[in-house]
């Protein structure tokens, strides 16, 4: 008989953690925003203590900047940085897809075939702010279906930023339209076996939404007034 694993309590650290990382990435706080451990602590509820400890966990994951004798800031990026950004998304996934199409063709067209109908689903229902996590959930089964630990490793590195980045694409039917249409088509390519031109075609895809993460990045009005919750 399999004991039942005991759930161990989150701490108040990974509470905060949880709830400022998901305030960054899901859009609620601009980029660049100064971020006051006073005002955090006291929209959780919590001491700043834990605040404290989850900035510096964040400033690891690259999403929060800690500037002397100014404080701490939301992470931004200027027009080199996204271009970088990308330029590392198309490697690795590049790199991904092919490792993916050797190891386990079936099974990556099986999962992105099932993102693509939820895609789908979602875009005929017009929900708009589900297309995003749905979007970057097509791309993130690439990454894990490689099976290597390292590309997968190497992902994190920018998983949160893209995922910030996303969140602050305008909510256009057009672009959504575009996006689904070629993520369809990159499983076709997949599907005839030709691991170059499949990677070509991805490389394309993801290059073509710089212009979109350049608008994004430069979003830097501060929103009204919220807290992490």
């Amino acid at each position: 008989m399999k004991v039942a694993r005991v759930e161990r309590p989150q701490t108040l650290t990974g509470i905060a953690l949880a709830k400022i990382r998901e305030a960054i990435v899901s859009g609620p706080y601009a980029l660049g925003e100064h971020l006051s451990e006073a005002t955090l602590a006291a929209s959780l509820g919590i001491s700043k203590t834990p605040v404290r400890e989850a900035l510096l966990r964040l400033q690891t994951e690259g999403l929060v900047e800690v500037h002397p004798q100014r404080g701490t800031f939301v992470f931004s990026l200027d027009d080199d940085g996204v271009a970088e950004v990308c330029r590392f998304r198309e490697i690795i996934e590049s790199a991904s897809l092919a490792e993916a199409m050797r190891n386990c063709p079936k099974e990556l067209i099986a999962r992105l075939e099932a993102n693509l109908a939820r895609i789908a689903k979602a875009y005929e229902a017009r929900d708009l702010k589900r297309l995003p996590l749905l979007d970057q959930e097509f791309h993130e089964t690439i990454i894990a279906s490689s099976g290597n630990a390292y590309l997968q490793a190497s992902y994190q590195l920018i998983g949160h930023k893209i995922r910030a980045l996303r969140a602050r694409l305008p909510e256009e039917n057009e672009r959504v339209g575009q996006c689904l249409a070629k993520h369809s088509e990159l499983v076709r390519q997949i599907r005839t076996k030709d691991v170059a031109k499949s990677q070509q075609f991805l490389a394309a895809h993801i290059h073509d939404t710089l212009g979109s993460y350049l608008l994004a990045s430069r979003n830097l009005e501060p929103p009204t007034r919220h807290n992490a919750a």
